[in-house]
């Protein structure tokens, strides 16, 4: 992450967009809970600025959040959102500008390897149509329970879900834990009901909010069960790229840059053995 963050802002640069919405996170839960003490010391480890805040400290930075006497909160400045939409038409568009040539169409990596010097595979969710990786699809569900506020992006550690209160279309709230699994290609993407009553639960415990959910969706989770990325070789000309999701997408022009590198004969996976497929490689 702290190799990420700054290359969204040459992003934002190059292609002349805003694309972070910089609000803060806002991370809360017991204070003797072990992801609340994971947080707070990855951030002291990576001298990443945060303050930790007690009840009447955290009630005073978000107003309409409860937290509890034995709760404490970490708030991080450096944070908050992505436009992701507009992240997508910004990376297009400086790669465009660097002499990309898009083509869409259907196609198969035999062919791809046939005619290139060099393939890229980053298929998120179908990623295992084309590699053997320890991936699992799960599908996620967000949706918004009222208007839109100003305030930072928060995160209950207890229920894994999270807020973004200034999001255009509303206070929008999204389950992180686990959806049930399903294949990519699988026709219903309708919300989750599990999931649809996590939210429910926590806008009224947490928020006060007692009201029904307006615009319940879902996306497609790809994750590991270490919660790493895989990358790696495909053939002979290939390199693939599982980044996830959730937080993968906010790595995303860490992992391009990776894989330009690997590209260009500047870097190679097992470079990476933290994040390199199989295993074994390295």
């Amino acid at each position: 992450m702290a190799e990420a963050y700054p290359l969204w802002a040459e992003l934002e640069a190059e292609s002349g967009t805003k694309l972070i919405e910089e609000c803060g996170l806002f991370y809360f839960g017991n204070a003797d809970a072990p992801r609340v003490e994971g947080v707070r010391q990855g951030l002291e480890d990576l001298h990443v600025p945060h303050q930790l805040m007690n009840q009447a400290e955290a009630s005073k930075l978000l107003p309409i959040v409860k937290v509890e006497k034995s709760e404490v909160a970490i708030y991080t400045p450096e944070a908050g959102w992505v436009n992701a939409e507009e992240a997508l038409r910004a990376t297009l568009k400086v790669a465009e500008s660097h002499g990309l040539k898009v083509e869409r169409r259907e196609a198969h990596f035999p062919d791809l390897e046939a005619h290139f010097d060099a393939v890229v595979i980053a298929p998120g969710a179908w990623i295992k149509e084309f590699v053997p990786v320890d991936v699992r699809v799960t599908l996620q569900t967000f949706g918004y329970v009222g208007k839109r506020i100003s305030g930072p992006v928060w995160i209950d550690d207890e229920s894994l879900t999270y807020g973004v209160p200034n999001d255009p279309n509303g206070f929008k709230i999204g389950a992180h834990s686990p959806g049930p699994e399903v294949s990519p290609n699988f026709g219903d993407r309708s919300p989750c009901g599990s999931h649809l009553l996590e939210i429910e639960c926590v806008a009224w415990s947490r928020f006060g909010r007692d009201g029904a959910i307006t615009g319940g969706k879902t996306c497609l989770y790809t994750s590991t069960p270490d919660e790493d990325f895989r990358i790696g070789r495909i053939g002979t000309k290939g390199v693939f790229a599982s980044a996830c999701s959730g937080h993968g997408f906010k790595m995303g022009p860490w992992t391009g840059r990776i894989l330009a590198d690997i590209v260009e004969g500047k870097d190679t996976p097992e470079n990476h053995p933290r994040f390199a497929w199989p295993r074994d490689v390295g």
